[in-house]
C-alpha cells in the first residue's frame, strides 16, 4: 500500500464527509487485487460492469478517518435494513445512466442541431432522474437514519424547489413539442431535357409527413389538403424505423454522420439551424444546469446497491456479515469471531446454486492484540493457511471501504497499508532469480510500512535451502517486531515457529510474536484437515509420512509399486 492524492470529493457526496476525509485514504498497489482477489469481489458486486472499475477503486483504498468510515457504515445500514429502498436505487441507475451517455453524446455532435437537442434531452433526463429520485427518497424519509441519505435528500428538495427547475419542469416539454412539429421538408429537383434530375433545393419545412398515395382517392380526383401526399411509393431508408423505435445513441450518430455525408442533408442541417435557434435561445436561460451531481453520485450509489445485494444475498444462504466495530488506530488490535474467506465463500455460492452454505464454510476467531500482533502460521499443506491469510487480509479491505465483514463480529483499528509478500512466478528476465525477487520486495515493504500497518507473508523466502530460509526469515520476524506492526507470516519452517518465544526475548518491541498452527485430527484412519487455525506451538513435523501416505507416494506405497513393476516386468519378458 502507498499513500495516493484522490480527487476532490463531490459537493454532496455519499462516500465522503469533506475534502479532508478523502485526502486520508490510502490506495493499494494492484497486487492487493491479484493475491486478495479484490477484483473478484468488485465484480459480483457490480450491478452494471461500467461501476466495475470504481468498484474496484473504492476496494482498493484503505481508509482509516473513522468518521467517514462510520458515514459509510450508516448508509449501508440504512440499505441493509430498508431492502425497498435499496432496490429503488437499483432500478434507478439505469435511468441515470442513461443521462451520462447522453452527456457522451453532446461531446460528439457536429452541428447546432444536434447539440441543442442533445441538451434538451438532457435537461428532460436530469428533470426525470432527479424528481424519481426525490420520490424515492420521500417516500422512504422516516426509515432512512444515515447522514449521507439525508443529505441526498436535503439537497434533492432544494433543487426541486428551485424557480428554475420548476420552470424547466414547465417549459421544456413545451420546446420538445415545438421541435417534434417539424416532421418534413419539401425538395424541388430540377429536370434535364431527358428528365434526369439535375438540381435540388429545399422549398420548405412543413409539420405533417408525408404520406404515400391512396389508390381510389386519386382515381376519383379527391384531393385530401389534410394531408401530405406523393404520387408515388413513399421510400424509406433502411435505418428510418430504427430511428423511429429509438435505438441506441451510437446507432443514431452512425446514421447521421452517414446523410451528413449528403450535400443535401448539410443545407438541410443549415435551415434546421434557423427553426432551432428560438429554442436554443431558450435553453440558454438553464446553462448553470449541470447533471454532474447525479453523474458523480451514480457509481456511489452502485456502491451502496452492490455491497448491500452481496451482504444479502450471502446472509440468505446461512453465512454472518457484521458491521466492525472500530478501534483507535493506535491500540493496533483486531478480533474477529467466526471469520472466514469472502472469495471462498462466493466461489461455494456460484457453485451450490441453493442451500445453506454455513456447513462448507470453516471460520476461525482471529486476534492480533498483546498476547499476539506478529503470527507464525504452520501445518500441513492443504490445510487451509492460504485461505486463513486471505481472510485476513479482506477483512480490513471491506472494514476498510467501510462494508461490513465475513464474521459474526468483529473489531479492529484500521491500518495504514496492507503489505502482501505472495509467491511471484519465476520470470526468465529475473536477473536476480526468485530469492532475489523476493528480497527486493521485502526490502520495499520494510522501506514503506509502519507500526500501524498489516503484512501478510505467504511461502517468503522458501526459494533457497531450508537452513538459509530459516536464518533469513528469522531476521525478518525480529524486524517485524522492532517494527510493532501486526504481521501473518505462513511457512513451512517449523523451526521459526518454535523459536516465537526466544525472539520475544532477545528483540526488543512491543509486537509479541506467537505460533498458530493449522490444526489436524488423527484417527483411525489417519489424519484428518479441521482447517481450523489455533494458537499452539509447533508440532515439530509437517505430517510428510502422512500426506505422503494419502497422495499414494509414501515409501511402502512406492516401494510396492516397484515390487508389483518387477513382477510385471519380468513377466513381460517371459513372455
Amino acid at each position: 500500500m502507498s499513500p495516493s492524492s484522490q480527487p476532490e470529493p463531490n459537493a454532496i457526496s455519499l462516500l465522503w464527509l469533506d475534502n479532508e476525509s478523502a485526502s486520508r485514504a490510502t490506495a493499494s498497489d494492484s497486487a492487493v487485487g491479484d493475491d486478495l482477489r479484490v477484483k473478484v469481489i468488485a465484480d459480483l458486486m457490480s450491478p452494471h460492469v461500467d461501476y466495475l472499475r470504481p468498484i474496484h477503486n473504492l476496494l482498493r483504498t484503505l481508509l482509516t478517518d473513522e468518521e467517514t468510515l462510520r458515514y459509510r457504515q450508516d448508509a449501508f445500514e440504512d440499505c441493509l435494513e430498508n431492502p425497498a429502498f435499496t432496490e429503488g436505487l437499483r432500478e434507478l441507475l439505469p435511468q441515470i445512466r442513461g443521462l451520462h451517455n447522453t452527456v457522451r453524446d453532446i461531446r460528439a455532435r457536429r452541428n447546432q442541431v444536434s447539440l441543442v437537442l442533445s441538451r434538451l434531452t438532457e435537461l428532460e433526463n436530469y428533470i426525470d432522474c432527479v424528481s424519481a429520485l426525490d420520490a424515492l427518497m420521500r417516500k422512504h424519509a422516516e426509515a432512512l437514519k444515515a447522514l449521507a441519505w439525508r443529505e441526498l435528500a436535503h439537497e434533492l428538495q432544494v433543487i426541486v424547489n428551485e424557480p428554475a427547475f420548476r420552470q424547466m419542469t414547465k417549459e421544456l416539454p413545451e420546446l420538445r413539442a415545438e421541435i417534434r412539429q417539424v416532421v418534413s421538408v419539401t425538395i424541388g429537383v430540377n429536370l434535364s431535357p431527358d428528365l434526369k434530375p439535375v438540381a435540388a433545393t429545399l422549398l420548405s419545412i412543413n409539420k405533417k409527413r408525408f404520406r404515400g398515395p391512396r389508390f381510389f382517392r386519386k382515381f376519383w380526383g379527391i384531393d385530401d389538403e389534410e394531408e401530405l401526399r406523393g404520387i408515388s411509393t413513399l421510400r424509406e431508408s433502411p435505418d428510418a424505423r430504427r430511428y423511429r423505435d429509438g435505438s441506441i445513441l451510437a446507432e443514431r450518430r452512425e446514421m447521421l454522420d452517414r446523410l451528413a455525408a449528403n450535400m443535401l442533408f448539410s443545407d438541410l442541417g443549415v435551415v434546421l439551424d434557423d427553426v432551432i435557434r428560438p429554442i436554443a435561445r431558450a435553453l440558454e436561460r438553464y446553462t448553470h444546469v449541470r447533471s454532474s451531481l447525479l453523474r458523480a453520485l451514480e457509481p456511489e450509489i452502485a456502491f451502496y446497491v452492490g455491497g448491500a445485494g452481496l451482504i444479502s444475498a450471502l446472509r440468505l444462504r446461512g453465512l454472518p456479515l457484521c458491521r466492525p466495530q472500530l478501534l483507535p488506530v493506535a491500540e493496533r488490535r483486531m478480533e474477529a469471531r467466526a471469520l472466514y474467506n469472502l472469495d471462498l465463500a462466493l466461489r461455494l455460492s456460484q457453485q451450490q446454486r441453493a442451500g445453506d452454505l454455513n456447513e462448507h464454510i470453516v471460520s476461525n476467531d482471529v486476534a492480533f492484540d498483546g498476547k499476539g500482533r506478529i503470527h507464525i502460521l504452520t501445518g500441513p499443506n492443504r490445510g487451509g493457511k492460504t485461505t486463513y491469510i486471505q481472510a485476513v487480509g479482506l477483512l480490513h479491505v471491506l472494514a476498510q471501504t467501510g462494508m461490513y465483514v465475513p464474521a459474526e463480529s468483529a473489531s479492529l483499528s484500521p491500518v495504514d497499508g496492507i503489505f502482501l509478500h505472495f509467491p511471484a512466478e519465476e520470470k526468465p528476465n529475473m536477473e536476480s532469480g526468485r530469492l532475489g525477487e523476493e528480497a527486493g520486495r521485502l526490502r520495499e515493504i520494510f522501506r514503506r510500512a509502519t507500526r500501524h500497518s498489516l503484512l501478510l507473508l505467504n511461502e517468503s523466502l522458501a526459494s533457497t535451502s531450508a537452513t538459509e530460509s530459516y536464518f533469513l526469515a528469522r531476521d525478518v520476524v525480529s524486524c517485524l517486531r522492532m517494527l510493532g506492526a501486526r504481521a501473518l507470516f505462513v511457512t513451512h519452517l517449523h523451526e521459526l515457529a518454535a523459536d516465537c518465544e526466544s525472539i520475544n526475548s532477545e528483540v526488543a518491541g512491543d509486537s509479541r510474536v506467537q505460533s498458530l498452527i493449522s490444526q489436524v485430527e488423527e484417527g483411525a484412519d489417519g489424519l484428518r484437515l479441521t482447517y481450523q487455525i489455533v494458537p499452539a506451538a509447533p508440532r515439530g513435523q509437517s505430517y510428510a509420512r502422512e500426506i505422503a501416505r494419502q497422495y499414494g507416494i509414501s515409501f511402502e506405497q512406492l516401494q510396492a509399486l516397484l515390487a508389483g513393476g518387477e513382477t510385471a516386468n519380468s513377466a513381460e519378458h517371459k513372455s
